[in-house]
C-alpha cells in the first residue's frame, strides 16, 4: 500500500454515521493502477468514487458474503437488496451451498420460534423456518406477514441470526439494529419508477449499523452489484439529509370537523400556525428577497412621460403589429394553462408525466397558435411538448442563456441543464399557481386597441425603445414573484376554501358554512376517497348489499397498488356494483382523484367473507399476490368497514352489514394482530 494506510484516513466522513469499513472502497484502492490514483482516492474519496468506475467486480453470492462476514466477525448483518424476489432468492441459495450453523444455535432459534408460534400461530408452517433453523439467516420484506416479520426481529434482537436479507422498507420506522449493514444498491423502485436513493434514505440504511450497548462501532459494507452506483452512495454518506417537508393535506373530513368545532373566521389563524404554512412562508420570504432585487433594478429606469411607460410601449408595439397585418391568430387558452404560461420561462423546472424537465423556450404553434414548450429531459433529450402536458411547475429555476436556433440555448446552458436534471432529488417542491377564473390576464400584456399613441412624437421614445426589452422582463418577473408570494402566503387557506365550495355544492355545508345533517355524519368518514364513499351512501348504492359485496367494494377503494397480478374470478354481482361505483368515481374526478377500483382485488375480500370456512393458505394460493400484501389489503378493508360502522346512528342498516363483514373477516391471521 501507500505511505499511509487506509485506517489512518477517514474515507467517507459522516457526522452522524460511524463508517468503519467500506469494502468496495478497499477493493477500488487495491484496483488503482498507479500511485496518483491511490493518492487522489485517499485525499478525496467522495469525488474519486463519483468518477472512478473502471473496476466493477461481479456481485457477491449471498453465501460467500455471509462466509466473509462471519470470518471478519461482522455478524449479525442486515443485507439490503433491491427487491422482495432478491431477498427470497438469497435465502433459497443457502439450500444449494451448505453453510450450516452449530446445533446449539439451531436449538436456540427453535426455542425462540416456539415462543413466537405460541403467540402467532400463523407462522407455524412458514416455509422459511427450516432455512432459518439450519443456516441462521432470514428474509424480511413487505411481502411477509407482520407476524413473521415480528418473529425475525425477535430472533435478531436475541442474537440468533447471522444475517437478514431485507428491502429498504426495513430502514425506517423499525428498531432493528445490527452490527453490520451491507448495501448492494443505490436505487429503489417507487411507483414503477427506479429512482436513486436520497441522502436521507442512504443515511437511514447506514444508521442501522451498530447495536447500542453491544457494539463500540457500527460497520457499513458497500458491495459490488449491477444495481449500485457509487456516486449516490458517496453523496449520501457525506452530505446532509434533505430537509423535512410537511405532508399536511386539506381533506373533506378535516374541513367538516374543523367547521364543526370552530367558526370559519377562526380557522384561517389555525392553518397559519401549521408547519406546512410555516414552510410556505419561508419559501415566500426567499421570493421577497428576489422581489426586492427586481424592484431595485426597475428603479434604475426612472420615470418617463407616461405614468406606466412599460405598459404603454408594449401596447404601442402590439398595435403596430396589428396594423401591419402581422398579428397572429388569437388563442384563447384555458385558465389553467394561462396561469402556468407566465412561469414557464427558460430555465424553469417542470414535471411531465412524473419525470422532470427544464424549459428551454416557450412559443406558439404555427397552425393553431397553441402554447408549446421546448424542454430538455434526462439523458439530454430535447423534445417539444404542448404546455398542457405540464403536470406541475417546480419551484426551481436555473440560469439558461437563450439562443436563436436549436437547441434554443447555448451549449454551456444545455450541459448545465442536463447536469442539474441528473442531480435533482426524486421529490421536488411544486410551485403553487393560482388560477384566475375570471380570465383576467396580466395587465402588462393586455392589448390596447386605440388608433393613436403619444409614442411616435414623445421625446422619451428613444430611451423607451432602448430600455423596453429589459424593463419588460423585469416587470414580468416582478409580476410572477408577486403572484407566487401571494399564492404561498395564502396557499392552505385557498385550498381550504376550495374544499368548502365543493362541500357546499354537494350539500354538506350551508352557504353560511354550517354543517347540514348530511355533513354531520359525513365528517365521521375520515379515510381516503371520503367524498366517493359518502356520495355512494347518499345515492343508495349500498342499499340491500351483502357483507361480502360491501367488503369487496371497500377493498377496491382502499387498494392503491397497481402491480399487475392475477386474482380470484369475479361474479356478476361484484362486476355490476363496481361498474356503478366506477361511474360515480369518474363523475367526482374533478373534486377527488378516483381510486383504482380493481375487480380482482375486490374479489379477494369478497371471497374471504363469502366463504367463512376458507383457510388462509388456500386464499393465498388462489392469487399471485404476496400474503403480506393480502394481509394489508384486508386490514385496510377492516379500517374502511369500521368507518362505515361508525354511522350506526344515522345509517343503522348499513352499519349492521359493516359489523357482520368485520366479524366474518376477523379470523385466522387477521385475529392475531389488532
Amino acid at each position: 500500500m501507500c505511505e499511509r494506510s487506509i485506517e489512518e484516513k477517514n474515507l467517507l466522513p459522516a457526522e452522524s454515521i460511524n463508517v468503519a469499513l467500506i469494502a468496495y472502497c478497499m477493493y477500488l484502492y487495491e484496483a488503482c493502477q498507479n500511485q496518483n490514483d491511490k493518492h487522489s482516492f485517499l485525499c478525496a474519496p467522495d469525488k474519486f468514487l463519483l468518477h472512478y468506475r473502471p473496476f466493477m467486480p461481479p456481485a457477491i453470492h449471498p453465501v460467500d458474503l455471509l462466509r466473509v462476514l462471519r470470518h471478519q466477525r461482522l455478524t449479525p448483518a442486515i443485507v439490503f437488496l433491491t427487491s422482495r424476489r432478491a431477498c427470497d432468492e438469497a435465502i433459497g441459495s443457502f439450500e444449494h451451498r451448505q453453510l450450516p450453523i452449530p446445533p446449539t444455535r439451531s436449538a436456540a432459534i427453535t426455542d425462540v420460534l416456539d415462543h413466537m408460534i405460541a403467540e402467532y400461530p400463523s407462522i407455524a408452517g412458514h416455509p422459511l423456518i427450516p432455512t432459518v433453523q439450519q443456516y441462521g439467516v432470514a428474509a424480511h420484506h413487505a411481502g411477509h406477514l407482520p407476524s413473521w416479520k415480528i418473529a425475525v426481529e425477535e430472533l435478531m434482537r436475541q442474537g440468533c441470526l447471522d444475517a437478514v436479507f431485507a428491502t429498504t422498507t426495513l430502514a425506517a420506522g423499525v428498531d432493528f439494529p445490527a452490527r453490520t449493514v451491507v448495501m448492494t444498491q443505490s436505487s429503489v423502485r417507487k411507483d414503477r419508477n427506479i429512482t436513486e436513493l436520497t441522502v436521507n434514505e442512504i443515511q437511514q440504511l447506514a444508521g442501522r449499523g451498530g447495536r447500542r450497548g453491544k457494539d463500540y462501532v457500527g460497520f457499513v459494507v458497500v458491495t459490488p452489484s449491477p444495481y449500485i452506483d457509487l456516486g449516490p452512495i458517496a453523496n449520501g454518506l457525506t452530505n446532509h439529509p434533505e430537509p423535512i417537508d410537511s405532508q399536511f393535506v386539506i381533506s373533506y373530513p378535516m374541513v367538516l370537523n374543523l367547521l364543526k368545532a370552530h367558526s370559519i373566521d377562526h380557522i384561517q389563524p389555525i392553518l397559519e400556525k401549521s408547519f406546512a404554512q410555516f414552510q410556505l412562508n419561508q419559501r415566500a420570504d426567499a421570493y421577497e428577497t428576489k422581489l426586492d432585487d427586481v424592484e431595485t433594478q426597475l428603479e434604475a429606469y426612472g420615470r418617463r412621460d407616461c405614468a406606466d411607460w412599460i405598459a404603454q410601449w408594449q401596447s404601442f408595439n402590439l398595435a403596430k403589429k396589428r396594423r401591419s397585418h402581422h398579428r397572429r391568430n388569437t388563442q384563447h387558452d384555458p385558465p389553467e394553462i394561462s396561469a402556468q404560461l407566465a412561469f414557464l420561462t427558460p430555465g424553469r423546472a417542470v414535471e411531465l408525466s412524473k419525470n422532470h424537465a427544464i424549459v428551454l423556450r416557450q412559443y406558439r404553434s404555427r397552425g393553431q397558435g397553441a402554447p408549446m414548450l421546448t424542454v430538455v429531459r434526462n439523458g439530454g433529450r430535447v423534445i417539444e411538448y404542448p404546455a398542457s402536458a405540464v403536470t406541475a411547475v417546480i419551484d426551481e429555476v436555473i440560469d439558461v442563456t437563450e439562443a436563436r436556433r436549436f437547441p434554443w440555448c447555448t451549449p454551456q446552458s444545455l450541459n448545465h441543464a442536463i447536469e442539474t436534471l441528473e442531480e435533482f432529488p426524486a421529490r421536488l417542491r411544486r410551485l403553487p399557481i393560482r388560477v384566475d377564473q375570471d380570465g383576467a390576464d396580466n395587465p402588462i400584456l393586455t392589448e390596447t386597441l386605440k388608433d393613436e399613441f403619444p409614442c411616435p412624437t414623445c421625446p422619451s421614445r428613444p430611451a423607451c425603445q432602448k430600455d423596453h426589452p429589459q424593463a419588460l422582463k423585469l416587470r414580468q418577473e416582478k409580476h410572477r414573484l408577486t403572484k407566487t408570494i401571494h399564492a404561498m402566503r395564502t396557499e392552505l387557506w385557498h385550498r381550504f376554501q376550495q374544499h368548502v365550495e365543493v362541500l357546499q355544492k354537494f350539500g354538506y355545508l350551508t352557504p353560511a358554512c354550517q354543517l347540514t345533517s348530511e355533513g354531520d355524519w359525513a365528517r365521521l368518514i375520515r379515510i381516503n376517497h371520503s367524498l366517493l364513499i359518502t356520495e355512494l351512501i347518499r345515492m343508495g348504492a349500498f342499499e340491500g348489499i351483502t357483507a361480502s359485496l360491501l367488503a369487496g367494494v371497500l377493498a377496491s377503494i382502499a387498494h392503491d397498488d397497481d402491480r399487475p397480478a392475477s386474482f380470484p374470478g369475479r361474479h356478476p354481482g361484484l362486476t355490476s356494483t363496481l361498474g356503478q361505483v366506477r361511474k360515480i368515481a369518474h363523475s367526482l374526478s374533478a373534486y377527488e382523484e378516483p381510486p383504482l377500483l380493481r375487480w380482482d382485488v375486490a374479489a379477494i375480500a369478497d371471497r374471504w367473507i363469502a366463504e367463512p370456512a376458507l383457510p388462509w393458505n388456500e386464499l393465498i394460493r388462489s392469487t399471485t399476490m404476496a400474503e403480506g400484501d393480502v394481509y394489508r389489503l384486508l386490514a385496510r378493508t377492516l379500517e374502511y368497514l369500521s368507518q362505515v360502522y361508525g354511522l350506526k346512528a344515522t345509517h343503522p342498516g348499513l352499519a349492521g352489514v359493516s359489523r357482520d363483514a368485520m366479524d366474518l373477516m376477523r379470523r385466522d391471521v387477521l385475529q392475531e394482530l389488532p
